[in-house]
């Protein structure tokens, strides 16, 4: 039975490999498509971008995107393509508190 951290920790296994292979782009030729995702992950990536432009920054972070993400397990290619479409706005997801607390 997984433990609750589990699920953490495979996302974070995704988000180390999706930062490393950003710094070699020319690798990353496939481009993720907002209206190929699923209803519940087109409501995750609004709300994350919406959240950006209402707090007027270019980076959220990894708490921004759990609390976004919905109940169910969500798949690495789910995962990546939010992070991709996230990047085409200009939006990144980082470690640290954004609002400055």
């Amino acid at each position: 039975m997984e433990r609750p951290d589990d699920a953490q920790a495979r996302r974070q296994a995704i988000i180390d490999r999706m930062l490393a292979e950003a710094l070699h782009p020319s690798v990353n030729e496939r481009s993720r498509s907002h209206d190929a995702l699923s209803d519940d992950m087109r409501r995750t990536v609004d709300t994350l971008i919406a959240k950006a432009e209402a707090q007027r920054q270019r980076s959220l972070t990894y708490d921004d995107l759990e609390e976004a993400l919905p109940p169910r397990d969500v798949t690495a290619e789910d995962l990546e393509a939010i992070f991709w479409i996230l990047s085409e706005h200009g939006i990144a997801i980082e470690d640290g508190d954004q609002t400055g607390d």
